[in-house]
């Protein structure tokens, strides 16, 4: 089926709605479709599972906290990734820990979705990408679908799960379209190889995939060869793809829509410099926004994104790195 990015997810949760009668989705205007990916939810399943919620993110997820405790399989729709701030203490005080706090009496079958909307001026209160803050939370499962099959397909595996898991959709690529194969499973934790190569690894976190193959292509004309690995689920993390390329290549850019501080990206680097470093011929490259708030002007916020122009001039330095001028 061909599908954006954005009907994949709405064709993932019918799929897991049909299929589980204790699947309950919360959300705001999720009955009237608000974002697009709850089209006949309601009309198709009813209105005591595609519930409207009040305004308030806290309130929304304790009460599918509560509601996981006794059974229900729960999908919350947060809308906006920085609301979750707003929830914070009732998903790392409550949601990450439960289980292992009652020694598994109880499971919590949490999916929280939110969307990261960068590069649309949506001002910095509305454009932080906040995956790393969660990767750091013991007991979350964190993923970043970066193509419509992996919308589909992981938003399937992480409803299915017993446990709290944070979808971070990507607005920048929600109209994105490919064909979307309906059977396909794909586990937690496995990193998708988009392109096999020899001479530089670049690694990708959800939206900066398209940006990274339009780099690959700019590399391709000048003979170099490119891998290109997509994570896809931060948590648990493929850390064994990860190390695989970058001991067959032995140069690495990593590509992160997250600040540089304390990102995804560091984080890898991080793994790379601890388990491949003697398969190292360069610095490890990282792409990333800087440590500031986005801006509201477009023209100020792509200064500061992880463009195409950025992965190709990081990808070429790590290439010609230690080679005779």
């Amino acid at each position: 089926m061909n599908l954006t990015y954005g009907e994949a997810i709405r064709e993932a949760l019918f799929a897991e709605l049909e299929k589980n009668q204790d699947v309950v989705m919360f959300g705001q205007d999720i009955q009237d479709n608000l974002y697009g990916y709850t089209r006949e939810l309601a009309e198709i399943f009813g209105k005591d599972r595609i519930i409207n919620t009040p305004l308030s993110e806290a309130a929304v997820v304790g009460a599918a906290i509560g509601a996981a405790m006794c059974g229900i399989r729960t999908v919350i729709d947060l809308t906006i990734s920085p609301f979750l701030y707003v929830a914070m203490d009732q998903i790392v005080s409550l949601a990450s820990k439960t289980t292992y706090m009652y020694d598994g009496q109880f499971k919590l079958p949490i999916t929280i979705m939110c969307s990261s909307m960068y590069n649309g001026s949506n001002s910095a209160q509305h454009s932080d990408r906040p995956h790393p803050i969660f990767m750091n939370t013991p007991g979350l499962k964190v993923i970043a679908p970066a193509t419509p099959q992996d919308a589909y397909s992981l938003h399937r595996a992480a409803i299915a799960d017993d446990n709290p898991v944070i979808c971070f959709t990507d607005r920048s690529i929600f109209y994105n379209k490919e064909e979307v194969d309906l059977g396909l499973e794909i586990k937690l934790g496995d990193a998708n190889i988009i392109n096999k190569g020899t001479d530089v690894s670049i690694i990708t976190i959800s939206g900066t995939l398209p940006s990274a193959l339009a780099a690959m292509e700019e590399l391709n004309k000048d003979n170099i060869s490119v891998e290109i690995v997509d994570v896809r689920s931060l948590v648990p993390l493929d850390k064994k793809s990860i190390l695989d390329s970058v001991k067959k290549t032995g140069r690495v850019v990593i590509v992160d829509t997250a600040n540089k501080t304390c990102s995804a990206a560091s984080e890898i680097s991080s793994i790379i410099a601890e388990h491949a470093f003697c398969s190292l011929n360069a610095p490890i490259g990282i792409v990333s926004y800087d440590d500031v708030p986005i801006p509201f002007a477009k023209e100020l916020e792509v200064l500061l994104m992880p463009t195409k122009e950025k992965i190709l001039a990081k990808a070429r330095h790590v290439y010609n790195y230690g080679k005779p001028v």
